[in-house]
């Protein structure tokens, strides 16, 4: 499936960016997320990659979570896997730090734990998220608008197989 780029860049604060590109060697292959994020001051921003979801197999659909071998690097420490619902207005995300930097780490992102979001606050009482209904993923990198943290700089999210 073909990855396109999803970033603020309608607001006069729009000046964030991203790139999503495999590495490949004759030993290993994986994913790098690039990020560069120039939020506004309230943390408001993003930058990201988004994908249309395949039909998933019986089996998928009864998935528990997802399980990323990820390691990160530069200014950015937290990141986000976005779920689009195709019968709803707002979307599942399950947010992350990256606390080593030197060596890869497994993240363990349970579907129970992925919270409803719209436009950056979360959405009281939301139907349950529903796999079979999802129909596109994103990775992202954020501002922390409405967080404790807020965040900007460049940085790398290496995702192993």
């Amino acid at each position: 499936k073909q990855w396109y780029q999803r970033r603020v860049a309608i607001t006069a604060g729009g000046k964030s960016k991203a790139a999503f590109v495999l590495q490949q060697t004759k030993v290993f292959q994986r994913a790098v997320f690039f990020g560069m994020l120039n939020p506004q001051p309230n943390g408001a921003g993003f930058a990201g990659f988004r994908t249309a979801m395949p039909a998933l197999s019986d089996a998928q659909k009864n998935a528990q979570g997802l399980s990323l071998n990820v390691r990160g690097q530069g200014e950015l420490d937290y990141y986000k896997i976005v779920l689009n619902q195709a019968d709803v207005n707002y979307d599942f995300e399950y947010k992350f730090l990256i606390t080593q930097k030197d060596s890869f780490a497994e993240k363990k992102l349970l579907f129970s734990d992925f919270k409803a979001y719209y436009r950056g606050k979360v959405v009281a009482n939301p139907v349950p998220l529903d796999l079979s209904k999802v129909d596109k993923i994103s990775i992202q990198t954020f501002g922390g608008v409405y967080e404790q943290y807020k965040q900007s700089g460049t940085g790398s999210l290496e995702i192993d197989n």
